[in-house]
């Protein structure tokens, strides 16, 4: 169960961060609203967050019997690194705009 989860949350993992990515580009000149809509939304990638979040659910599900600690892990490594690269992405669009 345990490989099953890690194999799940991983692809969950990636798959979020590729329609992140493809999102971050279609947007290239504009901020990235945490929280909000974007201007562009690349079709598609909200299907693919979707799926990639419930992979990375289920992956933690999964983990979950060797312990609590790789559940967390998982849950806060997606949402976490996400949160880092629309801060980095807003903050390059705002130095080049001012």
């Amino acid at each position: 169960m345990f490989v099953a989860g890690l194999v799940a949350a991983v692809l969950g993992i990636v798959l979020f961060h590729v329609a992140l990515g493809r999102t971050l580009r279609a947007n290239a000149a504009d901020r990235i609203p945490m929280g909000g809509r974007t201007k562009t939304i690349p079709r598609g990638s909200i299907a693919m967050r979707a799926a990639g979040a419930g992979l990375i659910i289920l992956g933690a599900g999964l983990m979950s019997v060797e312990g609590v600690l790789w559940a967390v892990m998982v849950v806060l490594v997606g949402p976490v690194a996400a949160i880092i690269a629309v801060g980095l992405h807003n903050q390059r669009v705002r130095r080049s705009e001012g």
